[in-house]
């Protein structure tokens, strides 16, 4: 999964994380940031030599868009009531 060896801070062993070694962790989060934020999730691993935890990822949260509000305006037209729709296209050919 991961091609690049990561290096620990506290020991300095380089090694290359595996897929099965790799979970997501949680940032701890004082009583108000915990109503007021949302949580800080990133993948991490923990290092084969000292166990220390490495940070690999941040995740950021999906956003989820809401769909297109339909209209149901037709009466609402771009062109004016006196005119008729084949003419606009003509103005455009001349």
């Amino acid at each position: 999964m991961f091609r690049k060896k990561k290096v620990c801070s506290v020991c300095g062993y380089r090694f290359t994380p595996k897929k099965e070694e790799v979970y997501t962790a949680e940032e701890p989060r004082a009583f108000v940031e915990a109503l007021t934020t949302p949580p800080t999730r990133f993948s991490a691993t923990d290092c084969p030599r000292c166990g220390c935890q490495i940070p690999l990822a941040v995740r950021v949260p999906r956003v989820t868009v809401p769909d297109l509000i339909e209209r149901d305006d037709e009466e609402e037209s771009e062109v004016a009531e006196g005119e008729d729709k084949e003419h606009c296209g003509d103005l455009q050919e001349e």
